[in-house]
């Protein structure tokens, strides 16, 4: 895997799929980096519109208002979540997978963070090959995010 910064995109290379996360998509992980003591964590969903293995990251969804947050924790209003997927994908748009904050420099994925999107993985239906995962630390980008894929 190899993660770059090309055009004011995040640009990873996996074995499956080549990911291009927008300048949009990156606005919205950095508007909720937890740059203070007492930030909460944030996240959302990934929306993309896909083209053969190439995937235009243009949408992520949250944080929500009905969401629990914490300093560590983030659980997501799965309702709330049902419902922008239904309305992205009658835009043409993939869902691909979640995003979430973590309060550190160079973000890792928990075990909780592997179990839940296994847990997505496992309990929906995708209309696509994998799902990513995508964690926002405090860095700059390329470095401040963690993408990782999930089949």
């Amino acid at each position: 895997m190899a993660v770059t910064l090309e055009d004011s995109s995040v640009v990873v290379r996996f074995h499956r799929v080549t990911v291009r996360l927008s300048p949009e998509v990156l606005k919205v992980f950095d508007a909720h980096r937890q740059t203070g003591w007492f930030s909460r964590e944030a996240g959302g969903q990934l929306f993309a519109d896909i083209q053969g293995e190439v995937w235009h990251v243009v949408a992520a969804t949250g944080p929500r208002s009905a969401d629990r947050r914490g300093r560590f924790h983030f659980w997501p209003d799965r309702n709330a979540e049902q419902r922008e997927i239904d309305e992205h994908f009658s835009a043409g748009l993939e869902y691909v997978g979640d995003w979430h904050t973590h309060p550190e420099s160079v973000p890792t994925p928990s075990q909780n963070d592997i179990y839940s999107i296994m847990n997505v993985l496992r309990e929906s239906t995708l209309y696509t090959s994998g799902l990513l995962l995508c964690i926002v630390g405090l860095a700059p980008f390329p470095e401040g995010v963690h993408v990782s894929f999930h089949a």
